[in-house]
């Protein structure tokens, strides 16, 4: 079958997909709770609340109205996190498998190349120089200061605009499932790469490539 929408576009997510950034997110949400005696893995098995791929200071919004009685200044906890996550991150530079190796087959193949993520853009600088990739990316662009975050399709049609491509010839790489529902709102092709723990979720059906790695990227899942 002929494909009538040709790829001329990748956009990268970042977090879980160019770094292993989750577990470091985690902790910091853990650490930034705890000044204010919140039980992070209580808070979370209480409420079954899943926040992988949404905005911190969505995420952060969501613990202060659970929890009014601790009075958790939600910007200080934002700007809190961010600081625990950037240093992590410097830290420890956990680039995953195949990120290098995808971003080179994208240029080969002549596309353009964006990231297009929910982390604050400071985080999105952060990672990108210390990765040494900041120059493999035409655009960089954050949900941060935009009216919705993932799962709505803003960010993304935000990217496609900046690189210049229509969304139908856009094709984008996320590990949660609020990323896959943003990039099918965008009208834009799926490739999704989830967390071994994730990867069972019947939702990925949804998508229209699941690998297991940025490693099993090739130029059939671009075309």
């Amino acid at each position: 079958m002929t494909k009538l929408f040709n790829t001329q576009a990748v956009l990268f997510d970042m977090d879980g997909i160019l770094l292993d950034s989750e577990p470091l997110w985690e902790d910091a949400v853990k650490e930034s709770l705890a000044l204010y005696g919140v039980d992070y893995d209580e808070l979370h098995q209480n409420y079954q609340l899943s926040t992988t791929g949404i905005r911190i200071n969505q995420v952060v919004d969501l613990y202060c109205k659970i929890v009014p009685q601790k009075n958790i200044p939600p910007k200080q906890m934002v700007d809190k996190i961010i600081d625990l996550v950037i240093d992590k991150i410097l830290a420890t530079k956990p680039i995953l498998p195949g990120v290098n190796e995808a971003l080179a087959l994208c240029h080969e193949l002549g596309l353009k190349v964006g990231l297009a993520s929910s982390s604050p853009m400071r985080v999105i600088e952060v990672v990108t120089d210390c990765l040494g990739i900041t120059s493999q990316f035409d655009i960089r662009v954050s949900a941060e200061k935009l009216n919705y975050g993932k799962p709505h399709p803003a960010v993304y049609l935000q990217a496609a605009a900046q690189i210049a491509v229509d969304p139908l010839n856009c094709l984008t790489i996320e590990d949660s499932l609020a990323g896959m529902v943003a990039t099918k709102a965008a009208r834009m092709t799926s490739i999704v790469v989830p967390a071994s723990c994730d990867s069972h979720f019947p939702q990925w059906c949804l998508a229209d490539h699941h690998l297991s790695s940025l490693l099993e990227l090739n130029k059939v899942h671009l075309k």
